[in-house]
């Protein structure tokens, strides 16, 4: 008889973590920003291994190996700091949404299931804030494109991480949900891709009159209505 393992599905926790890191990607204004979203992502592929070693009754060597990962990846903040040269806090404040890596991957290990929710929610208000903080201290020129794109990927990681979560429960590991990992994730993007379309057209066409910050500040309140209409 084959032992089933509820735990969060690999497909979708792999989306969630790669989403939540192309999400402080997308409004990565250094070449120093981007290392420390690598080193963000590099510290989550540690952490991952470290759990499954431990779980296989390696303890010895995975939660060491686990909490290594965990430290690395959140010490992309200071990272981050250092390639870019900041000094202070509020010259760089956007890097809060390094925090979002690892708080997603942590949920979707999990770290434990009856946290798991919360630190994948948690990690998307990290991303969100960070994206919008992003926006208000450097803007991006002409273009909002990757501060909406940054929004989108939020809503992405939260997304495929609460389905990692619900699969993994119900069905278990093991069982063949990649089928609809798939097209609920893809229906995710597809959903977020015409969010930011509207979004361009809107703000092309001066329609509202919005500055960039006030439409990203609803856009930020959509993702807490679209996360309210989820539960």
């Amino acid at each position: 008889m084959t032992r089933v393992v509820y735990r969060p599905t690999r497909i979708s926790s792999t989306v969630a973590v790669l989403a939540a890191a192309a999400s402080v990607g997308f409004v990565a204004n250094a070449p120093g920003q981007l290392m420390a979203v690598g080193t963000a992502l590099g510290g989550c592929v540690v952490l991952a291994l470290g759990a499954a070693l431990h779980r296989r009754g390696f303890w010895f060597f995975g939660l060491p190996i686990a909490l290594v990962g965990l430290g690395v990846s959140l010490s992309a903040i200071g990272v981050g700091f250092v390639m870019t040269g900041s000094t202070r806090i509020t010259e760089r404040a956007e890097l809060v949404g390094l925090l979002g890596i690892p708080l997603v991957a942590l949920g979707v290990v999990p770290l434990h299931k009856r946290v798991a929710r919360r630190l994948v929610s948690a990690g998307l208000v990290f991303l969100v804030v960070g994206a919008v903080l992003s926006g208000m201290l450097h803007g991006t020129g002409l273009e909002p494109l990757p501060l909406l794109a940054s929004l989108a990927a939020a809503v992405v990681a939260w997304d495929a991480g609460e389905q990692a979560i619900n699969l993994g429960e119900q069905l278990g590991r093991s069982a063949r949900t990649w089928p609809v990992e798939l097209s609920h994730t893809g229906g995710t993007v597809v959903f977020g891709g015409l969010s930011i379309g509207t979004a361009m057209t809107l703000y092309g066409a001066n329609v509202t009159g919005l500055p960039i910050e006030t439409l990203l500040l609803l856009l930020a309140a959509a993702v807490v209505l679209m996360m309210a209409l989820y539960k």
